[in-house]
Parts: C-alpha cells; sequence; structure tokens
C-alpha cells in the first residue's frame, strides 16, 4: 500500500479540460470569433437603435415644445377629469393661452403668454426645454420667460427676482400694463414663429386675477401611449370624452416617441419583429458552431464515459475547456463594445447630430444593460449547446456514443445480391466533374439538421442585413428634402402681419415641415395690398423667372388662382362655425343676429379668401382618392366647373364633418376684390361715405355662383399631393376650383407660388438669378409706396432652395448615415462570418475523411475544386432564397412602410445582393486556397 496514489479528480479535470481544449483549438477560435461577434452586434445594434429612437424623441419634443401629442380645445372641468380616468392617456394636464406680450411703451409682439398646471410644466413642457433656471411661476406677479425673450428685452445675465415690464394684450378689447418679477428662464428650441412663438408662462393666481379660471375654458393637454397613432386616438377621444358643442375639437398628432420608432424601424410592431430576427440569427451563428462540431465532442466524452467518468464530472471537463475559450472572448467583445459604441461611433457621428436641439450629448448609444444582456445571452446559447453534448453523451450506449454521426433519417433498403448488377453497367457515367457535383452535393446535404440550420442562419444574416439597408436608405431624412422643388417661390405676409407676429411661420425653413402652412389669415397677408389687381408675384417676374435657362418647365409647376370674397349660405357654412348650437356663427360672419332670424339665407366673408385653380392631373386625383373613400362629395360639379371645393387643414371636429356631408350641393357665390382705385378713393371717405360707396360697389360688383361640392381634408390619410399655396389659417376658407370654374370669375389669375426643377449643372447659376430677380423686385416694392393703399409698400417674395436646406442639416444626415450604415455592416458581418465558420469549421471537423481520399486517388487539385463546389453550393442556395424569399420580404416591407412614413422612398438592394454573393464566394475561395489545404498540406 506503501505505492497508492489518492485520488485528485480536480487535477485529473483540468489535465483533461486542458488536453481537449487544445484538441479542439481549431474550433475554439472559431467559437470566440464567434463569441466576440455575438456580443458585439447585439450591443452596437441594440444599443444603436436604442440611443437613436432616444436622440429622435429629444429631437422631436424640442421641435415641438412639449412631449403632449394632443390637446382638446377649450376643455371643461367634467372633461379634464374624463381624460385623466383613461387608461391610454399616460399623462393629463391643462393650457391656458392668454395672449401676446409687448414690451412696455412698444408694440412689437416678444412673447405670447401661457398659464400651466403643474403636470402641464413638469411632465409636459419642462422636458422639452433645456437650461432650466429657477421655478415656475407661484406668486401673482411672477414670470418665466425663454432666454430668446430676455435677449429681445436687451437682458443678457437675468437673476431671479428682476423687474420686467409688460403690455400683455388678454383679448381684443383688454390689455393690462404688468410689472412681474422673473421667476426663472429657460432655453427653447421651437421656431419662433406665429405657430410655435416664444412663451412666457405666469401663474394660476395672475390668471385668476385677470379673472380666468384654468378648470374652465382651457386646452386639456394628453400625452397617450406611444403604441396609439394621432388616428385611433382622436377616435377613441371622441368616443370615450363627450364634447361640449359640435364645434369643439380634438387635435392630435403621434407621440416624440411614436415618430422617432416609425423613423428608424416603422412601427413597434416592426421594431419586434426586426429584433426577433436578429436574435435568432446571432443564436443561429454560435448554435451552428458548436453543432458542427458535435459529434466529435460527443465521441471524445463517450470515450471518458466508457471508462466510468460521471455525467457531473464530464460536464466539468466540458464545460471548463469551453469557458477557457467563451470567457476571453465575452472580455473581447465587451471591451470592443465599449470602444466602438462609447467613443469611435460618437466621435465619428460628431457634435452636430443634435445641432439646434441641444446638441450631441443626448445621443448615447452605450448601455451597460444591453452589454449585460448580449454577454448572457451568448453564455445562455453556448451552455445550452454545452448541455446537449454532454445529455446525449450519457443518454447512449458506450458503443453508440463512440459511433455517433449526425446522421438521421430512414434507413437504406439494402440491396440483395441478385440484385447486384441489374442496370449497374447500364447507367451512364459521370464524367469527373460531374461526380464531383454530386459529391459536393452530398457532402453538404449529408446531415439534414445541420444543413437546414446552416442555410436558414446564413440566409437570416444576408436578408436582415437587406431588410435595414432598405429601410435606412428609404427612410433616409434627405428623402423628406428631394421630395422639395429645387427652388419655391412665393409671395410673403404683409409688413404688418410680421410685425405682429402672425405669419412669419409660412416660409419656414424646417425641412419636415410644411412652409407654406400658417396660422396668419388672409388679412395678414393682404393688409396694405387687398385689391383685385395685387398678384404675390407679379405677372413680370413670373416670366423672367419661368424663361431662365435651364428650368424644367415639364417638371416645374405653378400655382394660380385669385383672392376673392365668397358668400355661403348658412347650411353650407355651418360646418365652420364656432357654437352650432346657438345656429350663430362667431367667426365667418357679417351680419347680426337679427339678420338670422329675419331669415338670412347666404353669409357674407368678412375678408377676402383664396381661389386656386386645380390641375387636370390634380383633379384625377381628387377623384380617385374620393371614390376609393367613398366620400360624400360631388367631384362632377367642381370638374364641369359649376361647383367648388372648401379644403381644411384637419379643423372639422366629428361632428362638423356629418355636417359638412351634409353641406354639398349648398350655394357659393364669388365676387371680386375692389379694383386699386377705388380702394385709395374709399381710404381717403368719411364712414358715412364709405358706407354708400359700399352699397354702390356691391349692386354694381359681378357675383358668380357654384354649387358647394364639399370638404375635404388635407391632412387625412393618402390625401392626394395638392400644390396649395399659404393655408391652415384659422377663419378662412380655402376654396379649389378648375379651370373651367375660375374662368367663369371677373378676375385675371394671379401667381400664387411657383414650384421651379432645374438641371443640376445649371443650379447656382439659376439660384444666382433668382436672387438677383427678387431683390431687383423686392426693392422695388418696397420703395414705391403708391404700390400700396396705406403706403407701406408691396408685400415681397421670398425663395426657398432645395440645397440650402440640404447644407442646413448636413451634419444630422451624416450622423443618421453613419449609424444606420454602421448597423448594416456589422448585420453583413454576421452573415459573412457565419458562413466562413460553416466552411471552416465543416471542412477542419473532415480531416480525416479527406485523408483518406487523398489515399485512394484523389488529387489536390480535384480536393480543392470538391470543396470550392462545397461553398458554391451554399452560395448559390442563398441566393436563391434572397432573391425569391427575400425579395417577397422586401417587398412586404416596401408596402408597410409607405403607410407609415409619407417620405418612403424604396430602392430595390440589386448592389446590395450581388456585393454579399461576391464576397461570400470569394470567402469560399480564401478558405480552401489558403487555410484549409495550406494548412493540411503541412
Amino acid at each position: 500500500m506503501n505505492g497508492f496514489t489518492p485520488n485528485n479528480n480536480t487535477n485529473v479535470i483540468r489535465l483533461l479540460s486542458e488536453a481537449i481544449r487544445k484538441c479542439n483549438k481549431s474550433r475554439n477560435r472559431i467559437l470566440m470569433g464567434a463569441v466576440v461577434l455575438c456580443i458585439l452586434t447585439l450591443t452596437f445594434v441594440f444599443g444603436t437603435a436604442y440611443g437613436k429612437i432616444n436622440a429622435e424623441y429629444t429631437k422631436n419634443i424640442r421641435m415641438d415644445g412639449t412631449t403632449a401629442s394632443t390637446y382638446i380645445e377649450e376643455g371643461t372641468k367634467q372633461q379634464y377629469e374624463k381624460a385623466r380616468s383613461l387608461g391610454y392617456a399616460r399623462e393629463t394636464g391643462r393650457r391656458m393661452k392668454m395672449g401676446e406680450a409687448t414690451e412696455s411703451g412698444k408694440k412689437e409682439s416678444i412673447c405670447s403668454i401661457q398659464v400651466l398646471d403643474q403636470t402641464a410644466w413638469e411632465k409636459m413642457m419642462k422636458p422639452a426645454y433645456t437650461g432650466v433656471h429657477g421655478t415656475y411661476p407661484k406668486k401673482q406677479q411672477e414670470i418665466m420667460l425663454p432666454v430668446k425673450t430676455l435677449k429681445k428685452l436687451g437682458i443678457d445675465n437675468p437673476k431671479r427676482g428682476m423687474k420686467i415690464a409688460l403690455d400683455v394684450s388678454i383679448s381684443f378689447f383688454q390689455t393690462e400694463k404688468e410689472e412681474f418679477k422673473l421667476s426663472g428662464w429657460y432655453s427653447a428650441y421651437t421656431e419662433d414663429n406665429g405657430k410655435s412663438k416664444a412663451i412666457g408662462y405666469v401663474s394660476e393666481k395672475k390668471l385668476k386675477d385677470w379673472g380666468y379660471d384654468i378648470e374652465e375654458g382651457s386646452d386639456i393637454l394628453i400625452c397617450q401611449s406611444n403604441d396609439m397613432d394621432w388616428k385611433d386616438t382622436e377616435e377613441k377621444l371622441y368616443e370615450d370624452v363627450p364634447m361640449k358643442d359640435n364645434s369643439q375639437q380634438i387635435i392630435a398628432t403621434d407621440t416624440a416617441k411614436n415618430r422617432a420608432v416609425k423613423e428608424m424601424t416603422g412601427s413597434y410592431v416592426m421594431a419586434v419583429v426586426e429584433a426577433v430576427v436578429i436574435i435568432c440569427g446571432i443564436f443561429l451563428l454560435v448554435y451552428n458552431v458548436m453543432q458542427i462540431s458535435m459529434s466529435g465532442d460527443i465521441r471524445q466524452m463517450a470515450l471518458l464515459h466508457t471508462i466510468g467518468t460521471t455525467k457531473k464530472q464530464i460536464r466539468k471537463i466540458y464545460i471548463r475547456q469551453i469557458m477557457w475559450t467563451i470567457v476571453p472572448g465575452c472580455i473581447t467583445g465587451t471591451v470592443l463594445s465599449v470602444l466602438l459604441l462609447r467613443y469611435l461611433i460618437p466621435e465619428l457621428v460628431g457634435r452636430q447630430y443634435l445641432n439646434g436641439y441641444g446638441g450631441a450629448e443626448e445621443l448615447q448609444i452605450f448601455r451597460m444593460e444591453i452589454l449585460l444582456l448580449a454577454v448572457a445571452f451568448t453564455l445562455l446559447v453556448i451552455l445550452g449547446a454545452s448541455e446537449q453534448v454532454i445529455r446525449q453523451t450519457v443518454n447512449r450506449t458506450c458503443i453508440e456514443g463512440m459511433h455517433y454521426t449526425e446522421q438521421t433519417g430512414r434507413k437504406k433498403r439494402h440491396r440483395r445480391r441478385n440484385d447486384l448488377g441489374k442496370g449497374t453497367f447500364n447507367k451512364k457515367k459521370r464524367s469527373e466533374t460531374q461526380e464531383l457535383c454530386f459529391m459536393a452535393w452530398k457532402n453538404v446535404t449529408r446531415y439534414r439538421q445541420r444543413f437546414v440550420i446552416t442555410v436558414i442562419s446564413m440566409f437570416l444574416g444576408i436578408e436582415m442585413f437587406l431588410i435595414v439597408m432598405v429601410i435606412t436608405t428609404g427612410s433616409d431624412y434627405a428623402n423628406i428634402i428631394n421630395q422639395r422643388p429645387d427652388f419655391l417661390i412665393a409671395g410673403e405676409f404683409s409688413e404688418f402681419a410680421q410685425k405682429e407676429g402672425s405669419g412669419t411661420e409660412y416660409q419656414t425653413q424646417s425641412p419636415d415641415q410644411d412652409p407654406l402652412k400658417s396660422e396668419g389669415n388672409s388679412f395678414e397677408l393682404l393688409y396694405d395690398n387687398e385689391y383685385d389687381e395685387f398678384s404675390p408675384i407679379s405677372e413680370k417676374v413670373r416670366n423672367r423667372l419661368w424663361s431662365l435657362d435651364g428650368v424644367k418647365k415639364k417638371k416645374s409647376y405653378i400655382t394660380e388662382g385669385a383672392y376673392m370674397l365668397s358668400s355661403i349660405s348658412r347650411d353650407g357654412v355651418r360646418p365652420l362655425e364656432k357654437d352650432t348650437y346657438l345656429g350663430k356663427n362667431v367667426e365667418y360672419a357679417e351680419e347680426s343676429s337679427t339678420d338670422y332670424e329675419s331669415g338670412a339665407k347666404m353669409i357674407e366673408g368678412l375678408d377676402a379668401d383664396t381661389v386656386q385653380i386645380v390641375s387636370e392631373n390634380e383633379l384625377k386625383a381628387l377623384k380617385t382618392y374620393v371614390e376609393k373613400n367613398k366620400l360624400k362629395v360631388d367631384m362632377n360639379s367642381l370638374e364641369a366647373g359649376t361647383g367648388v371645393m372648401i379644403v381644411h387643414d384637419h379643423k372639422l371636429s366629428q361632428k362638423q364633418e356629418r355636417q359638412a356631408e351634409k353641406a354639398v350641393g349648398e350655394t357659393v357665390c364669388l365676387s371680386p376684390l375692389k379694383n386699386k382705385e377705388t380702394c385709395i378713393r374709399w381710404n381717403s371717405m368719411t364712414d358715412k361715405e364709405r358706407d354708400k360707396e359700399d352699397e354702390i360697389i356691391k349692386a354694381e360688383t359681378p357675383s358668380t355662383e357654384y354649387t358647394l361640392s364639399g370638404y375635404l381634408d388635407n391632412q387625412a390619410d393618402d390625401f392626394p399631393e395638392i400644390h396649395q399655396t399659404w393655408h391652415g389659417a384659422e377663419g378662412d376658407i380655402y376654396y379649389l376650383v378648375s379651370e373651367k370654374g375660375f374662368n367663369r370669375l371677373p378676375t385675371k389669375r394671379k401667381t400664387f407660388c411657383m414650384e421651379l426643377n432645374v438641371e443640376k449643372k445649371k443650379e447656382k447659376n439659376i439660384m444666382y438669378e433668382i436672387q438677383k430677380i427678387l431683390s431687383a423686385e423686392n426693392q422695388r416694392r418696397k420703395s414705391n409706396t403708391q404700390t400700396s393703399l396705406d403706403g407701406e409698400g408691396e408685400a415681397v417674395i421670398f425663395y426657398i432652395a432645395r440645397s440650402d436646406l440640404m447644407q442646413k442639416i448636413a451634419d444630422y444626415i451624416r450622423g443618421n448615415r453613419i449609424m444606420f450604415g454602421s448597423i448594416s455592416v456589422i448585420l453583413l458581418c454576421v452573415g459573412l462570418v457565419n458562413y466562413f465558420n460553416i466552411m471552416f469549421t465543416g471542412i477542419v471537423g473532415r480531416k480525416k475523411e479527406l485523408e483518406i481520399m487523398r489515399k485512394i486517388g484523389m488529387t489536390r487539385r480535384q480536393e480543392r475544386k470538391l470543396l470550392l463546389l462545397e461553398g458554391s453550393y451554399y452560395v448559390l442556395l442563398i441566393a436563391g432564397l434572397v432573391v425569391s424569399v427575400g425579395s417577397i420580404v422586401l417587398k412586404g416591407i416596401e408596402v408597410y412602410m409607405r403607410k407609415q412614413l409619407s417620405y418612403f422612398t424604396f430602392h430595390y438592394p440589386i448592389g446590395a445582393i450581388a456585393g454579399s454573393i461576391v464576397i461570400m464566394e470569394i470567402v469560399c475561395v480564401i478558405i480552401c486556397n489558403l487555410l484549409i489545404l495550406k494548412k493540411m498540406k503541412k
């Protein structure tokens, strides 16, 4: 017994693990690479997507100036309580718009004044601002102002408690002179214009001092669930919250988060589908490496099982040798993920990514939780595959384990001795190439389960790369700008409107906003120019612009029409009334209430309305849209020239929409404005003389009668593209009329705006010519006060160049492309590395088989050709799947994304498909010629 050596299982397990690791050295290198790629891919793709969505969310709320995406105008206390109780309303607050504020003793508006409740400030407004100093006003004379407004007041270094004197116009007849104390200030990123003017906040105590209560008559702000789009939100709110009258409206938009997800993936559903596909592809990548070497591992473990190694000991040996590989892989993957996502990508994207919205510090694509989940997922996949090896080892007999192969399926029927020779010599002998092709196909499909998993994993890798390519190129922010004309030329609002602060958002430079949408009305547009001869773009300027060398006339468009006075029957105008229960028209009527009682049928507008001519193509598009959606609109009268259409920017409530359907066929009368000479004479008259002159003009002015063809909402889904001039103003009516219908009017057509597309090589010269033409015209209009009625000069002309917009957001587009391009590249690498792993581990695992083939006469050339054919079969199979099944998937992506994003552009990725196939074939050649055969030769 003196020679007895005690059993030291720990050392034995360590030695066996080390020996098996060295034996599987080639496989383990591939496995380590797969682990690194798995962690890097999951962290990179999901981290970048998560960071991009959050950055876009921040951009959206700062651009909107609020996180609220829906509001009920002038809501009641009961409506507020009802909205708070709704499960899909995440946050609910109140906002009271009070009026405009000017610096004491001056006329120019510097900001609007609003009052918020605590929820509206903390949850809806404050997150959209940066640099918030101080507190929201609580005391009666406290005010919070944006930095922009303070600079207008000449205050560069604000301090809490400093006194600020303002004149606040609360209503048309009420102006209050106030001395406030500054309670705080903030930085906002909305455009300072009539639509989203700088906002100053006062307290609820001040509101009560002015005689108002925030619980009654204030807008109810709502943040709905992110998975609800604006249409569903409006429909649900109309169902769940009773409206106080027919004209009360709910205005909803998609949430900032919803818009960010749409721009990135299309929708939450698509995001989940893409995430599942990516995870499945990564799972199959790692699992495939383990699966290919599994038969050899089972035979190794079976030998140990034969000599008495227990299941527990086998698990320790196998897991230990695997951990020697995956631990360095996890560390390497983690380090690379941190370097790429924490430092490299943010540096490439640049600090200008969210310039104008707070800077690129909002772009944080590295997420520690995503990295930890990626590491955990990788470990679970490898350990799960390892457990399968151990389970199959111990569940087999020793002999079965030592002779284990992956071959499955039905056993082949053995041929009887008597059958031998029958037909054998009659078969046509295959050539060498045919034989090699046959052998290669048999080798590829030898193990069916491995073959199916391999093909699916490679297809998913390449297809996911193509899907991301299609989505990213189709939803590229540049597509928004590319839908614009090269040059948009239109008339500005009058100087009066710009001084008052309304109408200035018309011509916005923001690429994703309509530059012709405005809250200014026709009174502000035509102020000092309200005569029949006035045209925003004069005929002389129009002809000079149209005749510029390089203008593509077939691809350019001129919007024409006139400004007319309109009268509509009472039932025809009823959908636009503010209070239909009372039967009174508050905003759009000239008659008094006695006129209603006396039975007056026609309602005359106070100001001129826009009458726009629609082209034949636009008429056809409108007709198709009406028929498709089965709308109650009379397109026949519009086409025939006997009818006019009213379009609006989603201004009608649900009840008003139903009233609009009943208004079809009502009477509309259009009359021209006074001519310039009459207007000048009218301005010099006394009030009594004016009244008398108006009666004479009204009696002598010809009026053209039409029928009302109907109302259409130009914000509705699938509404056709109509080249509208300025639109969106409250209280105005926007008419569409056909060429035949306009020819009936006693006025000349005016040019509202021009959309010019030009030859690229002449674009710079044309821009110079446009600048020169407009500069000379605007100088003439401003200097020649005789062209206006009150001596301020005609409204001038502006232009917006697409190239300027593109340059303005070049950094943002570059950042987007870098992030999306990085995701595409890494997904392509997943597919290629998967192919490399399959080829490399598959050939290495057949070392002995290839040695036997060489011993029985296979030459080096034939061996190389055989392996190339095997790799090429995989390439052909993947190419076939991508072109057939993959194309169907890409077509579905196109249809889906077009519904989600109006500017989505589909480009079939023929270059990416061809490139990925060529790269796979190159990888096959490299593996066969440089790696495998050279190693075997040694």
